[in-house]
């Protein structure tokens, strides 16, 4: 089963499909790119021929809407130049976030996201970590979420005996699976009020976290606010340390020192999005988890083993 990975626009997007192509012993060819004097996109795959699978590598960075565009039109260049199937990875899915109608009139903007790139020409579709997952069965094809947080705990050497927390009890799956694999507790965060004073405090739902080392684990850093007061709270309540781990840390300025500042020790993120460099973040290259799943799911084979 012949396969080509074709980067999209941007260094996140070369930077993964490399260490994709590295951990399946495939080529990788780039794509080239540009803009119009009238802000138009422009983008081509600079082959004759594409034969077997064409995996479109491509991140949706911002600007997202660009990038999600560039996926089109890649999809469709691949189809163009023969490929037999198109799978789109793309590390980073953008609009996850608006996964039902929350007011009468809104989209539902992932479902647009996912059925234009099955319009465009895909047949597969791999994401690491979105939102929800259900939001993955409005691609009419095959797609899947590929959940990168032990990977990303054992890259880092997080050991046994920590506690992993999730920031509400609908992200408690993430705390779950880490403590199962690694060793250690799991638990949520729930808000809790001083009946005296009135003051917030943010704590695990049952387990203590005094005298522990914890690890927020959640799939988007923003902002960082919640994580932030989370940490701060864990630390008055005695615990040891606090490391904040995200499979996406979205580009928006002061989030990092946001965490640090509420004595986090260290922020722990997948290489899913252009990330600024920082002393006290920790990048891992997911892309091998990405390939693994790409394998187990029958749509390439590895030629290096």
């Amino acid at each position: 089963m012949s396969a080509t990975i074709v980067h999209g626009p941007g260094e996140a997007s070369k930077g993964f499909a490399e260490g994709l192509g590295r951990s399946l012993g495939l080529d990788v060819v780039g794509c080239e790119s540009k803009l119009f004097p009238d802000g138009e996109a422009y983008v081509r795959i600079p082959q004759d021929r594409l034969e077997g699978t064409a995996v479109i590598v491509h991140t949706m960075a911002r600007p997202q809407d660009r990038s999600l565009l560039e996926v089109l039109m890649l999809v469709d260049a691949a189809r163009g130049l023969g490929a037999s199937r198109v799978t789109v990875v793309a590390p980073y899915t953008a609009y996850a976030r608006q996964d039902t109608r929350f007011l009468s009139g809104e989209p539902v903007t992932v479902s647009a996201v996912l059925k234009s790139i099955y319009a465009a020409g895909a047949s597969s579709y791999f994401t690491v970590e979105i939102h929800k997952e259900y939001s993955l069965r409005h691609f009419p094809g095959r797609a899947y979420s590929v959940r990168p947080f032990t990977y990303m705990a054992r890259q880092v050497g997080l050991g046994r005996g920590l506690l992993f927390l999730a920031p509400d009890m609908g992200a408690l799956s993430r705390a779950r699976e880490l403590a199962s694999s690694l060793g250690g507790d799991y638990d949520y965060l729930v808000k809790r009020r001083d009946r005296r004073t009135g003051e917030i405090s943010i704590e695990p739902k049952e387990i203590n976290a005094s005298g522990r080392e914890v690890v927020i684990v959640d799939d988007i850093i923003s902002t960082g606010g919640t994580a932030a007061r989370a940490a701060r709270s864990l630390l008055e309540a005695g615990a040891r340390s606090v490391t904040v781990m995200a499979a996406h840390l979205l580009d928006i300025p002061g989030n990092v020192e946001r965490l640090i500042e509420a004595g986090a020790d260290e922020v722990v993120v997948a290489n899913t999005l252009p990330v600024r460099s920082h002393p006290r973040v920790r990048i891992v290259d997911v892309a091998p988890r990405v390939g693994d799943e790409l394998v187990r799911q029958g749509v390439i084979n590895r030629i290096n083993t």
